[in-house]
């Protein structure tokens, strides 16, 4: 099967829905972002400065192996803790790779919503935004977030997360599912 980049080139129709691809984002930087920090230890302001010299290094076992039925526990446990510090790293430097002009203020939003967790109302005050504005710029910065995330977790070797674009259901797709029926 193609990944995602192949499927770009070789369908120009390949379509994303921006709102289920920016609540898809919004859920992943609410709940999984603030899970991966609290896995690997970090708080927000560590994260401007997590580089592959700041990871943990492992505490193992000199034999390699614990009193427990022969399975380092500690081995495992420092394997989730470096993913969720690379998963952390990755978000960051997708935020931060977000555009930010006036006309596209995405990795300010970004920054604000999600590294400095201030409140929508707050934000789109301090940008000068009225609600509808604001919320259509917050909806594009997300979108966008899920574009350079793409690169971020190659770049820190987490490439197996789940893609957080949603794609549109292509007419051809809906027209079969008449009445809830779905052609096979």
């Amino acid at each position: 099967m193609a990944d995602r980049a192949e499927q770009m080139t070789l369908d120009d129709n390949l379509e994303v829905d921006s709102k289920a691809t920016a609540n898809n984002v919004r859920n992943f930087l609410t709940f999984k972002f603030e899970h991966f920090q609290n896995y690997a230890g970090l708080n927000v302001s560590d994260l401007s400065v997590v580089d592959d010299s700041h990871l943990s290094s492992p505490k193992m076992d000199a034999s390699g192996v614990s009193s427990h039925g022969g399975i380092n526990h500690t081995e495992s446990s420092f394997n989730r803790i470096m993913e969720a510090e690379q998963a952390c790293k990755a978000i960051y430097k997708s935020i931060k790779n977000c555009r930010n002009n006036s006309r596209q203020p995405y990795q300010d939003i970004l920054t604000k919503a999600y590294l400095e967790n201030e409140d929508d109302y707050k934000i789109q005050s301090e940008l000068g935004y009225g609600e509808s504005q604001y919320f259509i710029k917050k909806r594009q910065a997300l979108c966008e977030f899920a574009d350079r995330f793409e690169k971020w977790k190659r770049e820190c070797d987490i490439a197996y997360f789940d893609d957080l674009h949603v794609p549109k259901k292509r007419k051809s797709e809906l027209n079969r599912r008449i009445g809830g029926v779905q052609a096979e």
